[in-house]
């Protein structure tokens, strides 16, 4: 199982600044996550928990049915899982999945939330965004804003790609790097951007060539240790999207855990074949949504469903409250 503890989020809060943002807090929490080791198999959803001292946010209980966060009059369908199939579940502790995939991937046709939310005229665009903090001395683990984006929580500009397969958010990824001398995906490749992944996958053959690349030592259930004193000296791997190319540090993709005074380093790379027609691809989890913000948009008739690609702004710098922004000029 990954090492990567998972996102908690916070039930809605209610920004009334232009058009509507919802913005949920991401909390930190002990436990193992669920990383996508089987293809059609749902990652490690998030688990709501209470806010921090101070935020002006709104926890709603999942007996409370009638509300969503500062929204009121919302309708959307749950399902209620009677039977679990693995410990994780029990040992994860999480309350839910919330689903914001395409609605071709809904169980039983049920519409999802983010489909529900525009239907009631709650939300004003089909768009959400991720900012994830990776700093683990952070109480916050970020924010999943839903309606737009907060230009705080990122760098710009921001980089758009078209969804390539309208289920999971699929794109086209051109090649991905690690240092001067080693190429994968030289052809083009698929590749799916994913909060409910905790780390990067990537085919068994080019994550093992990767891994060792990067002096990993094999771990169980294909994780790697990485000797923490070489982190400093270890290369950068770049991933080229859309022409752009996205580069992750040591320090963005190794993962440090430090336990009972005894830090430990694991690689942010785990391999996963998935099996044609839908693969060969690659995953882009947490370990690289920490590093870049990623806007999923899923347009309108005049637009295809895109996602677009900023790095994420150092958390206090700038900041401040934002009004509702619907990227690349879309109407509001």
């Amino acid at each position: 199982m990954s090492p990567l503890p998972p996102l908690l989020l916070l039930l809605l809060s209610l920004e009334p600044l232009g058009a509507a943002l919802i913005r949920i807090p991401l909390r930190r929490a002990q436990g193992a996550p669920n990383p996508l080791r089987e293809w059609g198999q749902p990652g490690e959803p998030p688990r709501m928990g209470a806010p921090s001292p101070g935020d002006k946010l709104i926890s709603v209980p999942l007996s409370n049915y009638i509300n969503i966060g500062g929204i009121s009059g919302a309708s959307v369908m749950f399902g209620e899982a009677l039977w679990e199939p693995s410990l994780v579940f029990t040992f994860a502790k999480f309350d839910g999945i919330l689903g914001l995939g395409f609605p071709i991937l809904a169980v039983g046709g049920v519409r999802p939330p983010l489909d529900a939310l525009v239907d009631q005229g709650l939300l004003d665009k089909p768009v959400f965004s991720f900012y994830l903090n990776r700093d683990p001395e952070a109480a916050s683990g970020g924010e999943l804003v839903l309606g737009g984006v907060d230009p705080a929580h990122y760098v710009p500009p921001l980089t758009f790609l078209p969804v390539t397969l309208p289920a999971y958010w699929q794109i086209s990824m051109e090649r991905v790097t690690a240092g001067p001398g080693l190429t994968f995906c030289p052809h083009g490749c698929a590749a799916i951007l994913d909060t409910g992944t905790s780390l990067i996958t990537g085919p068994s053959e080019d994550i093992r060539a990767l891994n060792r690349a990067l002096g990993g030592i094999p771990l169980l259930a294909g994780e790697y240790l990485i000797e923490c004193s070489s982190v400093p000296k270890l290369p950068t791997v770049s991933f080229l999207l859309g022409g752009t190319w996205f580069n992750l540090t040591a320090q963005d993709y190794v993962i440090q855990i430090v336990r009972g005074g005894v830090r430990l380093c694991v690689s942010g790379f785990l391999a996963l074949d998935v099996p044609p027609p839908a693969g060969p691809l690659w995953i882009l989890g947490d370990v690289f949504l920490g590093a870049y913000v990623a806007v999923f948009d899923r347009g309108d008739p005049r637009g295809g469903a895109r996602v677009g690609l900023a790095r994420a702004r150092a958390r206090g710098a700038g900041g401040g409250s934002a009004q509702a922004q619907f990227p690349g000029g879309r109407p509001g």
